[in-house]
Parts: structure tokens; sequence; C-alpha cells
């Protein structure tokens, strides 16, 4: 009886904040904006993103504690004139995962930021199938930034016949 209850307990239970995150972070057009101080993408080194977080996702807790996570797994680093500048930052729902991932797709893409094929990994697996993605990576072998072979490789493709079509679009 005690295992049924705590159950049910889980099922809205999330994961403790341990504290509290005050600010903003936006990716605009051409720069970032953290806590209403613009960096310009383009004077961005040695950047890393790690967002793949987001509130009210399950938890790898499958038989105790929170069922829920609250979404602050997600980090921002990157040097700006010489400052190391580093966030951990929230995101509250999925919705802001698709719209933090189609962000990075469009700024790599634009060319907002020098690019370095580290980047690409910024984008998780499940926005890997997005046609957006698909184009950015067909850009990149046309543009010679990677090969072939490693594109074909990094997009999720449904079926070998998807493979051809891509490869007709870009490698001809």
């Amino acid at each position: 009886m005690i295992n049924f209850s705590s159950y049910f307990i889980r099922l809205t239970e999330f994961e403790n904040l341990n504290g509290y995150l005050e600010g903003v972070i936006s990716f605009k057009e051409n720069f970032l904006i953290i806590n209403e101080i613009e960096f310009k993408y383009s004077e961005l080194e040695n950047l890393l993103i790690y967002g793949n977080s987001f509130s009210g996702e399950k938890t790898k807790n499958y038989r105790y504690g929170p069922m829920y996570g609250n979404g602050v797994e997600n980090l921002i680093s990157f040097t700006h004139n010489g400052i190391k500048i580093e966030k951990h930052f929230q995101l509250n729902s999925e919705r802001h995962l698709d719209e933090l991932q189609n962000s990075l797709i469009h700024i790599i893409t634009e060319d907002k930021i020098p690019f370095k094929k580290e980047y690409l990994n910024f984008i998780n697996e499940e926005h890997r199938s997005y046609i957006l993605f698909e184009f950015l990576i067909g850009k990149l072998i046309q543009e010679k930034k990677i090969d072939y072979k490693e594109g074909v490789n990094m997009v999720k493709f449904n079926s070998n016949k998807d493979i051809t079509e891509f490869k007709a679009k870009y490698c001809a």
C-alpha cells in the first residue's frame, strides 16, 4: 500500500531547484542578450551550449525521487573580449527547447557566428531529423565545410531513399 501511494505522490513531484535563477537569456538575430547585455555572435569565442533539459521532463528516477525535472541542466559558456562568461539557464517547456534548437540552427546556417564543426554538436538528436537541420548540413557540404559522409551521418534520415534524394540535391 505504501509503494502504491508513493507512486501517486511522485506523479506531481518536481526536482528541487536548490536556489533561484534570475535574469534572462535571449537569442536575437545578430546577438545574444544575457541580463540586458548584448553580445554579438561574431565576437563570441569558445562557445559551448548545452540545452537539452526542460521543466516537466521526466527524470530517470524510475523507482524513487521526483518524477519530473526542473529544466536547469542547461549551460551557455563563451569568451567575450577575453572574459569568460558561463551561465546556467532554465527552459520552462519543451517548446522552449524547440525554440532554442531552431535558434541555434539559424545562427549557424546564417553564418552569424564563425563556423566550427563542434557547433553542430549543440543540436540534439531529435532536431537532426528536421528539414532545417538537413538544409544546414546540405549548405555546409556545398561550401566544403564538411564532407558528404560526415554530413549524412549527422542527419537522421528515415530511409535510404531520403539519403539518395539528399545526395542528388546537395552533391550534384
